[in-house]
């Protein structure tokens, strides 16, 4: 059950780069700079309450 929780964050932090050089190439384009940070800071901090609750549920079901 584990590796199935970290194979998603995986794939759910691939997808934000995945968005994140998405967006960094249109602002480019545009001309304007990238964001500070690239944009990874932000994303990284919206996945991590994610995370933590995913920790927290698997810790009550192991002792439930």
């Amino acid at each position: 059950m584990d590796e199935m929780y970290r194979m998603l964050g995986r794939e759910h932090e691939a997808e934000l780069e995945r968005e994140a050089r998405k967006w960094e190439r249109a602002a480019e384009l545009r001309g304007r700079r990238p964001a500070p940070g690239g944009g990874r800071r932000r994303a990284r901090l919206r996945f991590a309450p994610a995370r933590l609750a995913a920790f927290l549920l698997h810790g009550v079901r192991a002792e439930g």
